[in-house]
């Protein structure tokens, strides 16, 4: 039988009209249960990959994609040397040092824990993107003590900036002073007393990621140095990638490079666990939105099914007329076909004009209900980011059509099996 001929007789099936249109029905049924699964996978996995584009532009706003560091917090004398191999290893775009200590900030009589990163502005705006999240004239204050040596003008306190989380606990705002207090104290002849210093609010930066805006400062390397009581050693080296998917292979180059006494991670290694867990997440969300595709599939084994029973005289005329349980099977499996590539047609489609059309959708939702669904104070994500890639809708579109033809075998099997001598004389 011509394959032409398989796949008109399989259409003419599914679309039968004739008194048991009911078939008919549940066929679209099928097709719409696909189509409503792969564009609810299509829109969540987008939605998920959009959260972890967002986190992790986020945390590589003020996080390098490298850090060189030497065991055990030791502050890197050798830093400059460090410095010039690293900017010299390939792939590397800028590369600058800072010094990194745990303070106490207190200022209106509050007192907050803070991590104190100390900073070259000049160099900075080259490794991060603190540039973004603070005003130009904040960080032309912090560049221009830097440059003018430790402590700035005579008289004048250092400038420092603050998280906006971490400004706002401690009830300050540009040009108030707060006090920094190091745990590692000085010894005096009455003991061990901590090291502390007011510090003049240059401004405030917000980068979105609660963890950094609660718990980050920066002071000028210089600064950071005195404060510490590093003289002129730094903590470490942080550096710049071209492509920041090939941070991890660029840190093992450096780390053979270096000498062993250095340490050199990537934000990947740095962030495993967080990172981690969103793909866990992601691949479980898949994973439970695969089993509606699969549930809706059952609807096309009821729906073939049906058509076999409906159609068993026409299945027995076609093998009297000399078709083979092959061509049988094929014309079933053909239908099963038209249902999953029609399916997962209709449910890319959706998922992609969904995706491209969600914060219409969010916009609606908020309105009509009342709801927020992402509290700008809670997550500071105005809407709800979506990245649908090729790879994942293509993926969930195959993924679909596959299910749906495995789903095409059994009823297309029992088709091919209809005994046409038992069918005609009880027919």
């Amino acid at each position: 039988m011509p394959f032409r001929t398989e796949l008109y007789i399989g259409l003419r099936h599914l679309m039968s009209r004739r008194r048991r249109g009911f078939v008919s029905l549940t066929t679209w049924i099928s097709i719409l249960g696909i189509a409503l699964g792969v564009a609810t996978l299509i829109v969540v996995i987008g939605v998920m990959s959009g959260f972890e584009r967002e986190l992790r532009d986020r945390i590589l706003g003020t996080q390098s994609h490298i850090v060189v560091v030497e065991p055990g917090g030791q502050a890197m004398e050798a830093w400059r040397a460090v410095l010039t191999q690293v900017r010299e290893a390939p792939g590397v775009e800028a590369a600058s040092p800072f010094v990194l200590g745990q303070a106490l900030l207190s200022s209106h009589g509050r007192v907050v824990g803070s991590l104190v990163r100390g900073i070259d502005p000049a160099r900075e705006f080259e490794v991060t993107d603190i540039r973004g999240y603070v005003k130009p004239e904040a960080m032309q204050r912090l560049a221009k003590e830097s440059g003018a040596g430790a402590g700035g003008r005579a008289g004048s306190p250092p400038q420092v900036l603050l998280g906006a989380e971490l400004a706002a606990n401690l009830q300050v705002a540009a040009g108030d002073e707060v006090t920094l207090v190091s745990p590692t104290g000085v010894v005096t002849p009455m003991g061990v007393l901590p090291r502390s210093r007011a510090f003049r609010v240059a401004g405030v930066f917000r980068s979105g990621f609660y963890q950094f805006d609660a718990g980050l400062a920066f002071v000028s390397l210089r600064e950071a140095q005195n404060f510490f009581s590093q003289g002129t050693g730094v903590t470490g080296i942080h550096a710049r990638v071209r492509d920041i998917f090939a941070a991890e292979r660029i840190a093992r180059q450096l780390q053979s490079k270096l000498s062993p006494r250095y340490w050199v991670r990537s934000w990947q290694q740095m962030n495993r666990n967080l990172f981690s867990a969103l793909k866990t997440e992601k691949t479980t969300m898949t994973i439970l939105l695969l089993l509606v595709i699969v549930v809706a599939a059952f609807n096309i084994v009821g729906s073939l099914v049906m058509v076999v029973m409906e159609k068993g005289r026409e299945i027995a005329i076609l093998k009297s007329m000399g078709a083979t349980r092959g061509g049988i099977l094929r014309i079933f499996f053909l239908q099963g076909a038209f249902i999953g590539i029609g399916g997962a047609a209709l449910g890319t489609s959706g998922g992609l004009v969904l995706g491209w059309n969600l914060h219409y959708v969010e916009d609606f939702l908020e309105k009509v209900f009342g709801l927020d669904i992402l509290p700008p104070s809670i997550y500071h994500i105005d809407k709800l980011p979506i990245h649908m890639t090729a790879q994942d809708v293509s993926l969930t579109a195959i993924a679909a059509v596959l299910i749906c033809l495995a789903a095409t075998l059994y009823p297309a099997w029992r088709a091919s099996r209809v005994d046409p001598v038992e069918v005609l004389r009880y027919g």
